[in-house]
């Protein structure tokens, strides 16, 4: 399966904004290729989220994240970059315990 995780440090107090903004990207992920996702927020930095998405390739998801990481600095281009890591991984089994 081709995995992503992805790490996102949000700016203070920005948490509701950046959901908001991530549910009205669902159509235009599906149509992407990401067939799901599960997201995660940290215990000790409530700005700290981590999304971990189900896509059916590697290159529609580089391809659509890439896009819209440029969509990002095109809204604000005198902010700083959004400070996101991005790991592309293949699933290797899941287990139970």
């Amino acid at each position: 399966m081709a995995m992503v995780i992805s790490k996102r440090q949000l700016q203070g107090g920005d948490f509701d904004a950046w959901a908001s903004r991530f549910a009205e990207g669902a159509a235009a992920r599906r149509a992407a290729g990401c067939r799901g996702l599960r997201r995660f927020r940290s215990t000790e930095d409530p700005n700290q989220v981590f999304v971990i998405f189900d896509w059916d390739s590697h290159e529609n998801a580089r391809r659509f994240i890439e896009n819209n990481q440029q969509a990002i600095r095109a809204r604000d281009p005198g902010a700083p970059a959004p400070d996101i890591q991005t790991w592309y991984v293949d699933e290797i089994d899941a287990l139970d315990a």
